[in-house]
């Protein structure tokens, strides 16, 4: 699928949902935008079925969604996706989508599960709801329409590719919105290492690790104002802060465990 149909597919989602009464934003069917990017994506040929790493993805998905089971409406499902450069993103009702790059560079059960902990961290704080509801105070439907939009883009770590369509044609919404992104995936990483050390067999340093890797591999990059996801060295610094504060649920983690094993 191009991605510009796709996008449209969202923002058509969003203007639906404000048209239909402006619910409040925790109130969207959640389930049934899940659905339609899914249908999208599949019948596109965007999702990749037979992929050889599956095995992987239903490894480490099969842990971090039995982990948060309980604090999600419906089960946490995981899909590989087309895409040449390393991303991840999470779309509400429970599916989380990775494509083969981002598999590769994440290279053992650490990383991978660092990647969909974060991804489901967004997902059971209802993170896309809530940007929606920021921007529905501000009353603008374009820019509701990027949030959706945006999803499918960003990715993890420093993966962005954005541009001035996709957050409407006004730069203070803009500016607000990505400040607003900046602080949820700052959240999305605490959220889903407490998920990963509750597993209590994946290794929450892994997020560490793995962003580490993707600096390695595509710099830090971007506009700092405009940049929907924290710069890596400041997602990391803010792990390696939570795990200090929090030692009671990260002490037993050490920093060396597995950061050089490769396991596929």
């Amino acid at each position: 699928m191009q991605r510009s149909a796709f996008l449209g597919c969202l923002a058509c989602a969003a203007v639906g949902a404000e048209l239909a009464g402006a619910k409040p934003a925790l109130a969207l069917d959640e389930g049934a935008i899940g659905q339609q990017v899914y249908d999208d994506l599949r019948d596109g040929g965007e999702i990749l079925f037979d992929s050889p790493y599956y095995e992987h993805l239903n490894e480490v998905g099969q842990i971090i969604s039995e982990t948060v089971g309980s604090r999600y409406s419906v089960p946490i499902r995981f899909y590989i996706v087309k895409g040449d450069s390393a991303n991840a993103f999470s779309v509400p009702g429970g599916n989380i989508y990775v494509n083969e790059p981002l598999i590769r560079l994440a290279s053992n059960r650490d990383e991978l599960g660092g990647v969909l902990g974060h991804e489901s961290g967004h997902m059971v704080q209802h993170h896309v709801a809530k940007r929606m509801a920021k921007l529905q105070t501000m009353g603008t439907l374009a820019g509701i329409g990027s949030i959706l939009a945006s999803i499918a883009v960003p990715g993890v770590g420093g993966m962005i590719a954005s541009n001035a369509a996709d957050y409407a044609s006004n730069m203070m919404i803009a500016g607000v919105d990505a400040n607003v992104s900046r602080h949820i995936e700052s959240e999305a990483d605490h959220v889903g290492a407490d998920i990963v050390a509750q597993t209590g067999v994946l290794n929450p340093w892994g997020m560490v690790w793995f962003f580490e890797k993707m600096t390695k591999k595509y710099g830090q990059g971007g506009n700092y104002w405009l940049r929907t996801h924290p710069l890596d060295s400041v997602r990391i610094a803010g792990l390696e802060e939570h795990f200090q504060q929090n030692p009671q649920i990260f002490g037993k983690f050490k920093n060396t465990e597995a950061v050089d094993e490769e396991y596929w």
